[in-house]
């Protein structure tokens, strides 16, 4: 790592982490997209701070307009941290240890350092987007708005190995209900319990459901993630609720899917919310001009690969520019080990600054 090259990207990443930008907490995941502008209109960058619903969404730009060559995206958001410590980052070797380290504000300062040194008659654009964590309506406005890409996306929030992700699941927020007649616990034949039903239908729900196996995982998937029943411990409730997250592979599968969990449990079925899958041609001609440039950089040729997990990908699905999930290495994304590669944050940078020119030649 280029220590005096990299001492002002890190600052400005230990000063990111240290402003707490909780996805609810829109004030101060405000201040640092005020931030970061004032970082990058001080490097000559042109930048446009756009709003929804009182959050700031902030592009930056080499050149003017809403459409680069070449279009970053990454989140300044984050998940909560178990305690504050999280937000006092810890430099620890090539390390820096903190919450959003790599998920995502080390990407987002990646993507300001390209920018920052792109050079002379490059076109690179950048979304820095407010609310990934809670579905990405941020970036999703920014391309209702026109923002785009003449050739490619890259979106910077996963690390695998460097390969280049080309497609990632949807996601489906379901909530299951169960109804029934509440009243005392010491009687509980004269009630009808809705926790019985719950239980019974998920029971049967995961005996006809098949989760991927960890050598096939291109088939939707189901999880139970929150329940909610009852007010007090002896007393049987009238309602019991469970939220599933389903990952999906095609948009045309979610009404089969819920008709299908509807039919086998007998509980209600409510969609609540939900990000469409992408899927890209993993032989575009873009994404094979991004994986030539990876190889040269990095001494190895990429991997194409799917991943489980989403990102803000799916909200560029319709544009006309391929789009790849990439971005610099890290570790224990919204967990309290998690952890970004400084010399990779830099080598990433370096990278896509070498992608813009070759878009430029070509």
């Amino acid at each position: 790592m280029n220590s005096e090259n990299m001492t002002a990207y890190v600052e400005l990443l230990k000063k990111l982490i240290g402003m707490r930008t909780v996805t609810a907490d829109v004030e101060k995941v405000n201040r640092a997209q005020e931030t970061l502008r004032t970082f990058l209109t001080g490097h000559g960058l042109v930048c446009t701070m756009e709003e929804l619903e009182g959050r700031r969404i902030l592009y930056a730009s080499t050149v003017p307009g809403k459409t680069p060559d070449l279009l970053l995206n990454a989140h300044v958001d984050v998940v909560p941290a178990e305690n504050d410590s999280q937000f006092s980052p810890v430099i620890d070797g090539d390390w820096i240890v903190g919450r959003g380290s790599g998920d995502c504000l080390g990407n987002a300062v990646c993507a300001a350092k390209t920018l920052c040194e792109a050079g002379p008659g490059v076109s690179i654009g950048a979304i820095f987007s407010s609310d990934e964590e809670a579905g990405g309506r941020t970036t999703e406005h920014m391309v209702r708005l026109g923002y785009a890409a003449r050739r490619l996306v890259c979106v910077l929030d996963n690390f695998d190995d460097d390969n280049i992700c080309f497609a990632q699941k949807g996601i489906m927020y379901l909530k299951l209900s169960a109804r029934g007649t509440s009243g005392h616990s010491s009687t509980p034949w004269l009630f009808d319990n809705p926790i019985d039903k719950l239980v019974t239908g998920w029971a049967r729900l995961l005996e006809k459901w098949k989760n991927p196996a960890k050598d096939d995982q291109w088939h939707a998937s189901i999880a139970g993630t929150m329940l909610h029943a009852g007010i007090i411990a002896n007393q049987i409730p009238d309602t019991a609720e469970m939220t599933v997250n389903v990952r999906t592979t095609r948009p045309e599968e979610e009404e089969s899917i819920m008709k299908f969990i509807r039919e086998t449990t007998g509980l209600e079925v409510e969609y609540v919310s939900g990000r469409p899958p992408l899927a890209v041609r993993s032989d575009a001609e873009d994404l094979d001009l991004l994986a030539e440039v990876m190889a040269e950089h990095f001494g190895k040729k990429p991997g194409f690969t799917r991943m489980n997990g989403a990102t803000d990908a799916c909200h560029f699905a319709a544009g006309s520019a391929p789009v790849a999930i990439i971005g610099i290495r890290f570790s224990g994304a919204h967990a309290k080990s998690e952890r970004a590669s400084l010399s990779s944050l830099e080598s990433y940078s370096l990278m896509l600054g070498k992608l813009a020119r070759t878009l430029k030649q070509g």
